[in-house]
């Protein structure tokens, strides 16, 4: 009886410890300051002048410190962290510095951490947050004398019409990231098949590995 060798495909998926518990606490606390930012700015905008609107833009304003911890935590673990915490994980320099020289969108390539094509939108996103952050405590100080900025600032500004137009609409591409990186996790999930979305819980990234399985045929 002659026997014939064949080789199969397999596919299986493999896991490695990506994000940190540090890395998983700041991202959380970043997503939740910001939602709870756009829902207080949203009310309290179109509430009426009195002692409720008062108080939930002092709210605001809380919640607009702890976001500026998180993202100052989040800088400086960037730097300190470990390796999938670091800047040069997120942005991923040489593999942009190859897709230019070789004129190819840059890929992961099955490789674990942030993918080098969402490297872009983090620095945008990021970008975005330092000038959100920075208005918010302009706004704060000029208006309601609260922060680092509130004595030096205060009833300072004669026209702060430009400063608060970038704030108030700032939020909308705030939002339009947020609702961008949700539904990007959803897709791959669906398109992919692995469990994408559970990795900023767990700490746990997925990837499929396709192996060869050979198989005699007598």
């Amino acid at each position: 009886m002659n026997s014939a060798t064949t080789a199969q495909k397999h596919s299986r998926l493999v896991r490695l410890k990506v994000y940190d518990g540090m890395q998983r606490i700041l991202h959380w606390w970043i997503g939740l300051c910001i939602i709870g930012l756009i829902g207080t700015g949203l009310v309290a905008s179109n509430m009426e002048v009195g002692a409720e609107r008062s108080h939930l833009w002092t709210f605001h304003i809380l919640v607009g410190k702890a976001l500026v911890v998180a993202a100052v935590g989040r800088l400086v673990w960037a730097f300190i962290g470990p390796h999938h915490a670091k800047i040069i994980s997120l942005v991923h320099p040489t593999d942009w510095l190859r897709s230019i020289k070789t004129r190819k969108v840059p890929s992961a390539d099955g490789a674990f951490g942030h993918h080098p094509q969402a490297s872009l939108s983090y620095l945008g996103f990021y970008g975005l947050l330092i000038v959100m952050s920075g208005s918010g405590m302009l706004l704060a100080a000029v208006y309601h004398g609260e922060g680092p900025l509130g004595e030096a600032l205060l009833d300072q500004f004669k026209n702060i019409d430009y400063i608060q137009f970038v704030h108030e609409y700032g939020w909308i591409a705030v939002a339009g990231f947020i609702v961008t990186h949700v539904g990007a996790l959803i897709f791959h999930e669906w398109h992919d098949r692995i469990p994408i979305a559970q990795s900023m819980i767990s700490g746990y990234q997925y990837r499929t590995v396709k192996e060869k399985k050979d198989e005699n045929i007598g």
